[in-house]
């Protein structure tokens, strides 16, 4: 018998560790992992020369625009886009415009990308607008309900409804994700432009550290009370990490940080201005700290993106109506893996932040871990000293705070369900190898 492929000589990452040997694939899975001898004859070999494999990496949370916002994003550039840093499988959140908040605008859109996919996608929702939703959302597959507490442009309301629609999604075992903003402090961000605060401070200001450590804590006690599970999206503070350590017992809560906020500074704020600006903003260099040491203590066991595209008009102009967010998954692997040779964090502790992690808390399931049985999502990297040139971004968003960075990593070959999707940094032009994916859940009604 011969099968599809062999991968040989790599630096496998197995489990917790590295191990010489080689991978091999038939159809989308991996049937063998072991050493060359004992591999099955393949019709195709790609040679690893001791470089590192890898599961392929798995980002909870990217922004993908598309439906009024085809011009930021869509969901076949931001597949591309992931699978060109070596990110296999995408969680897409719910904010579009029209927003993801039912089981129709849901399967709308499904639709726009089924069958064209460059790399495996699941979605979320919003809380829904009417709570007999939630159920079907779940059986329909979403991972999870996001929340922005600071927008009043999305349900719910009032405490009385949200805790109605927390004790309904609890009941689907599936968690609410949270964007941590109380919003404004009490101002709006209008209000402190208008101020005589420098435009920069007044947004830090509206978006502090403390009004993001009390939106975390005021939804671990009201998801406790309705035993829901919570996940904490970008902790960027130090008072975050503070609330997270106090609660580090609970099994409920999860949480996650983004390269962003752990490379970038609000010096760099002040200086890339527009470039710069995100939510949560940059925080100060003790935060960061408060960051590196949750990390690398488990504290905070998941790192993703926040893959927030915008147009180049919309990140360059004045800071007060600058769009908020930063472009995240081409730069994720190279920034993160370059921050592991430098001493920061371990590549043994950084791979399954955003491999296995995130695949065993949003229950994706025979990904995210190099095993036998398991569909063959696999990425190579190439030990290579370059810059990041955001002009050559796969992404619509060809703009980066990181441009110019050096980097020592980058993905060399990415296969996508046994398909190699990308190989000698260039991807497939018509490269279509990517699931939808569900939940894992039961089904919650029978139909």
């Amino acid at each position: 018998m011969t099968i599809d492929l062999n991968i040989v000589n790599g630096n496998l990452f197995l489990g917790s560790e590295f191990r010489q040997g080689g991978i091999s694939i038939e159809g989308e899975r991996i049937i063998k992992i072991g050493k060359e001898p004992s591999l099955p004859k393949a019709s195709q070999k790609i040679d690893a020369k001791g470089a590192i494999v890898i599961p392929g990496i798995i980002d909870i949370h990217v922004h993908f625009r598309d439906l009024q916002q085809k011009y930021k994003e869509t969901l076949v550039t931001g597949t591309k886009s992931a699978l060109a840093g070596g990110i296999t499988t995408v969680l897409d959140m719910p904010n579009n415009k029209p927003p993801t908040d039912s089981v129709r605008k849901l399967q709308e859109k499904k639709a726009l990308i089924q069958n064209k996919a460059a790399v495996n996608i699941g979605f979320y929702s919003l809380f829904p607008k009417n709570n007999s939703e939630i159920a079907r959302l779940a059986n329909e597959g979403i991972f999870g309900f996001k929340i922005y507490p600071a927008d009043k442009n999305y349900p719910p309301k009032d405490f009385d409804s949200l805790n109605i629609a927390l004790k309904e999604i609890a009941s689907t075992k599936l968690p609410v994700i949270i964007h941590p903003d109380n919003g404004f402090a009490g101002e709006t961000e209008e209000q402190l432009f208008a101020t005589d605060l420098p435009l920069i401070d007044g947004f830090i200001k509206a978006h502090n550290q403390l009004e993001e450590a009390q939106a975390l804590k005021t939804f671990i006690d009201l998801s406790n009370k309705v035993d829901g599970k919570l996940h904490c999206a970008h902790v960027t503070a130090k008072e975050t990490v503070e609330i997270i350590t106090k609660n580090k017992e609970l099994q409920m809560l999860s949480s996650e940080v983004c390269p962003h906020h752990l490379i970038l500074s609000v010096k760099e704020l002040h200086k890339l201005k527009s470039q710069a600006k995100c939510l949560p903003p940059l925080r100060t260099k003790q935060d960061q700290d408060a960051l590196w040491d949750a990390l690398n203590n488990d504290l905070i066991n998941i790192i993703s993106t926040d893959h927030a595209p915008h147009s180049y008009e919309e990140k360059h102009c004045e800071f007060e109506v600058a769009a908020s967010g930063i472009h995240g998954l081409e730069t994720l692997l190279p920034i993160m893996f370059t921050q592991a040779l430098r001493g920061m964090i371990s590549f043994e502790k950084l791979i399954p932040k955003m491999t296995t992690n995130p695949a065993k808390l949003m229950g994706i399931t025979q990904r995210g871990e190099l095993l036998e049985g398991n569909f063959a999502d696999i990425v190579i990297l190439k030990k290579k000293k370059y810059q990041i040139v955001s002009d050559e971004f796969e992404s619509k968003a060809k703009w980066s705070p990181f441009d110019g960075f050096t980097v020592n990593f980058l993905p060399d070959y990415v296969l996508v369900n046994g398909a190699v999707s990308k190989e000698d940094e260039y991807i497939c032009s018509k490269v279509s190898s990517g699931k939808i994916i569900n939940n894992s859940n039961e089904k919650l009604i029978i139909e």
